[in-house]
């Protein structure tokens, strides 16, 4: 049931989502025709522009970790200076994704150019 997945848990089956895209894709002749290029690449692109709100919110539930609830291996740094550098690599994290994101719809735009005009495959 979907209400009984963990955060942690939705995002692993996510990243063996895309070992298995990996693995199926692997053979050039995945990708048949452009539109199947055009749609893999709206997909992915949609993946992204979704990640950055799920990596804002997996700060905000860090932060939301009360300080007195948390250590650190080494004193110092203190817990409240971790859930900042936390916060700061996701930063980046979320800029470098929008970019990417927006470079995915821009290749699909491009791919959507493509016009196939060999032979049918299974025909």
């Amino acid at each position: 049931m979907l209400l009984d997945r963990t955060p942690s848990g939705i995002a692993a089956s996510a990243a063996d989502e895309i070992r298995h895209l990996n693995e199926c894709t692997q053979q050039t002749a995945a990708y048949p025709y452009p539109t199947d290029v055009h749609h893999t690449l709206g997909a992915l692109a949609g993946l992204l522009e979704h990640l950055p709100q799920s990596l804002h919110q997996l700060a905000a539930g860090l932060n939301a970790i009360r300080p007195e609830h948390l250590a650190v291996f080494a004193d110092p740094p203190t817990p409240t200076e971790r859930q900042a550098e936390v916060a700061v690599d996701l930063g980046h994290a979320i800029a470098a994704i929008e970019g990417a994101a927006t470079h995915l719809r821009r290749a699909q735009q491009t791919a959507a150019e493509l016009v196939y005009t060999g032979p049918i495959l299974g025909i």
